[in-house]
């Protein structure tokens, strides 16, 4: 027995050594390819070689992800930057596939609405995206963008600044239904892509982290800060963007603004139908092929946001 054991053994520790010599080597590629100058030189090669061929890598996407300086150029002759250490998916994106390449079914749509939107908030802001293409949509309209993360209210506020843009706010806060102090959860990570405080969402997060963040209405900020119309709102609060609604019932009830909002099912949609319903407004799942009219809120494993809306149908379907 002994002669089948021995050998069983050794070649299970050389796996074992093969293993953590391949994780070392990746991580070692992986901090060459993020440093400069190759980061840029490797990026920009690729891009250019890219685009002369008309092509478009799903393995350069994902693997050569962009470090520094991200532009791309808006419809209306605005430029969009961004800036990375190549740990937000949504620089890379925009890197690589353009403005709209990042949520293509619902970004075209709501920079449309941005065009004409005198107030927009922007819940839940991460590193600013839509905080970005509502201010450069209407340089005459106000963004206020929240986000309660330090690490990456940091990079929205660098973004702002980036950007220029004057006519654009951040708020250090989470919106919520009270006004207070509360819990926030996030994943590990200097960008966590994932955070939220429901601390039942982020369970299925391997390292939940917590920080106290302040929480805020969306109808005491209103009111303090003088809004008088609220036209456009963008909610991605994992889970908790009911909550963020019941505290600007006051708004709603009189502005109607449009709601571009992230389902992700976990028992939201019943409530976000409950506060919706009566305001009047209808339920538009984002698509690549439009705006899809359903006649309740329901979570889809592919596409995760919704327009809510008080406008008659034809008129969104003309955005």
């Amino acid at each position: 027995m002994n002669y089948f054991t021995e050998p069983l053994v050794e070649n299970q520790d050389s796996k074992r050594g093969c293993g953590r010599l391949e994780s070392r080597s990746r991580a070692v590629l992986k901090r060459i390819r993020s440093s400069q100058p190759i980061n840029h030189l490797a990026t920009s090669l690729v891009r250019g070689i890219l685009g002369a061929a008309r092509l478009r890598s799903e393995l350069v996407v994902k693997h050569l992800h962009r470090v520094g300086h991200v532009k791309a150029a808006l419809p209306n002759g605005q430029t969009l930057r961004l800036w990375s250490l190549g740990d937000d998916w949504i620089s890379n994106q925009v890197y690589w596939r353009g403005w709209a390449g990042y949520e293509t079914e619902t970004v075209p749509l709501f920079y449309r609405l941005a065009t004409r939107a005198r107030t927009t908030l922007d819940v839940g802001a991460y590193v600013g995206f839509y905080t970005l293409l509502a201010g450069h949509a209407n340089p005459a309209g106000r963004v206020f963008a929240f986000e309660p993360l330090g690490d990456v209210y940091e990079r929205l506020r660098r973004h702002i600044i980036l950007n220029k843009l004057a006519n654009t706010q951040c708020i250090r806060a989470a919106a919520g239904d009270f006004d207070g102090e509360a819990d926030f959860f996030y994943g590990a990570g200097n960008m966590p892509c994932s955070s939220s405080l429901s601390l039942e969402f982020m369970r299925s997060v391997a390292q939940v982290l917590v920080s106290r963040v302040p929480v805020i209405t969306l109808d005491r900020f209103v009111h303090q800060e003088g809004i008088d119309r609220v036209d456009l709102i963008k909610i991605d609060t994992e889970t908790t963007e009911p909550q963020v609604l019941r505290g600007m019932m006051e708004t709603m009830w009189r502005d109607r603004p449009a709601i571009v909002c992230e389902v992700l099912g976990r028992g939201s949609e019943q409530a976000l139908e409950q506060i919706l319903g009566p305001l009047g407004y209808h339920y538009y799942l984002l698509t690549p092929a439009g705006p899809a009219e359903r006649d309740h809120v329901e979570g889809h494993p592919e596409w995760l946001n919704y327009l809510f809306s008080a406008m008659d149908r034809s008129s969104v379907m003309r955005l």
